[in-house]
């Protein structure tokens, strides 16, 4: 009986370690941005990944112990599909926090946070929101930042902005310098990789934005991943990244 009870004893405990041993020789597939400079940047050079989420999604995938990290580029408007049909394991990609993104995925606590701004060229001589007013406002497709810009203008019932929406960001700061749009709006962080001396926030925010590393709805990993965030979150490591890329 004794060498039964061990035999069962083992077998369980192989059952148990199977998982774990898989994900230890298994990278983390991450779903990155590749045009966010300090956040998630590719080198077209040096083929490499450089910023805060980069070096996040590297950590995590330690804390996982998976064997390593590989990284998908996704746009805001492809990370939702890359994510739901598995072909990452996670967006770590400028994701924001909201009721209607949290029906789809899970999220972790937030790592980063930022406020939505306005940003004009000087020579407009746009001073406050409310001159925006029947103007046009250049978005980034995929993003909630659209939705955002016409649920604030119909609070403070300021006259309806159109909406003009560019596949990128540098394609938006171009739309700027051309004239194209009046105003865009984006994360601060973003944005001021495209701040010069001819342009201008514009005062107040718009909205604070909250970044999570999004998992697929009830997934095993989503426990692991929020729980491995809530430590570097603890622990100082999260905000040793954000010191070093700000």
């Amino acid at each position: 009986m004794l060498s039964l009870a061990l035999l069962i004893a083992l077998a369980a405990g192989i059952v148990a370690c199977g998982p774990t041993a898989a994900a230890a020789e298994t990278p983390l597939v991450v779903g990155v941005r590749d045009d966010i400079v300090n956040f998630g940047f590719l080198n077209e050079t040096t083929g490499k990944y450089y910023g805060l989420e980069i070096d996040l999604a590297k950590e995590l995938a330690s804390r996982l112990g998976r064997s390593g990290v590989e990284f998908v580029t996704v746009t805001p408007a492809t990370r939702e599909e890359i994510l739901q049909s598995g072909q990452v394991d996670c967006l770590i990609a400028c994701y924001s926090i909201s009721e209607e993104r949290e029906e789809l995925f899970d999220f972790s606590a937030p790592y980063y946070s930022d406020d939505t701004v306005f940003m004009v060229q000087t020579s407009s001589r746009f001073e406050r929101w409310m001159d925006l007013g029947g103007m046009t406002v250049g978005v980034l497709a995929g993003s909630n930042t659209g939705e955002l810009v016409t649920e604030v203008m119909a609070v403070y019932s300021y006259e309806g902005v159109t909406l003009a929406e560019y596949d990128t960001y540098q394609a938006l700061s171009n739309a700027l310098e051309r004239g194209d749009v009046d105003a865009v709006c984006m994360d601060g962080c973003i944005a001021q990789a495209y701040m010069n001396d001819d342009r201008a926030y514009l005062p107040g925010s718009l909205a604070t934005q909250h970044y999570g590393v999004a998992t697929a709805k009830g997934s095993d990993l989503s426990a692991q991943v929020a729980q491995a965030i809530d430590e570097m979150l603890a622990d100082g490591t999260v905000d040793a990244y954000v010191d070093k890329w700000d």
